[in-house]
């Protein structure tokens, strides 16, 4: 379920934790955004940009759907991420989760119009989700940005930081004293990561902690998460962090 600004997703819950999620290379094999934009887009010619320092991440996403296909549908987009889907095991970490009294959200730089039909064909349509928002305003496929954050565009430690502030929903939604745990994968996770207690991660954010010394449990698949989490709960792990606490803080702040 794509929630806006001043939702709060878990008020009212007693939970252990809460596990945010990273969407695209993350629940899914392959980036279905850069993917959706490569083939019905001019995708590979404003990914060079954006690596160039020519455009910002809302001004990619604004001018690939600027020069979406035409003829193109939400049927069409979804049907496009099917042929891709989730990742093996992403049903059962979530259903451990909720097993255990762990709250999961996913936070994402992507879009609701291909998210929101993959979590629906796997029963996880009441998974809250920050992203950005594509529609049609007549006929033609317009972007919104309801998570983006003008604060996180100067102090994002990615080099392309969010359309979607990771970072704005993760303060946004935790509950007073619980512990926040994240799980990803990519460039878009180095922010929403720094002030986590507990993070798993692989590929480029895995390398970007090992820089910063920001310790985090590796992960191949995400059955390798479930069996992490097992652990942490049996060695009574799943706790505050005290300087992940202190970033929160001084986020929230800033904010």
């Amino acid at each position: 379920m794509v929630e806006l600004p001043g939702s709060y997703p878990f008020a009212g819950q007693q939970l252990r934790a809460v596990l945010f999620c990273d969407f695209d290379g993350t629940l899914t094999p392959e980036d279905i955004g850069l993917e959706l934009f490569r083939r019905y887009s001019r995708g590979e010619v404003l990914e060079e940009r954006l690596r160039q320092g020519e455009i910002s991440v809302l001004e990619y996403y604004q001018q690939a759907c600027q020069h979406l296909d035409p003829d193109i549908t939400a049927e069409q987009i979804a049907e496009f991420a099917h042929r891709i889907g989730l990742r093996p095991s992403v049903e059962a970490l979530f259903r451990f989760c909720s097993q255990h009294g762990i709250g999961v959200a996913i936070l994402s730089d992507g879009l609701d119009v291909y998210i929101e039909p993959l979590l629906a064909a796997a029963g996880l349509e009441m998974i809250p989700v920050a992203c950005n928002r594509l529609r049609w305003v007549c006929g033609t496929p317009q972007v919104d940005f309801p998570w983006a954050s003008e604060s996180c565009q100067y102090t994002c430690p990615s080099p392309y930081p969010c359309a979607a502030c990771k970072r704005a929903a993760l303060l946004s939604w935790t509950p007073p004293q619980v512990p926040v745990l994240f799980l990803g994968e990519g460039l878009s996770d180095f922010c929403p990561a720094f002030y986590a207690d507990i993070v798993f991660a692989r590929a480029a954010l895995a390398a970007w902690c090992r820089e910063h010394q920001l310790g985090f449990i590796p992960y191949e698949e995400l059955s390798d998460v479930c069996q992490a989490l097992e652990q942490l709960l049996q060695r009574q792990r799943l706790s505050l962090r005290y300087l992940s606490g202190q970033r929160r803080q001084r986020a929230w702040v800033e904010e």
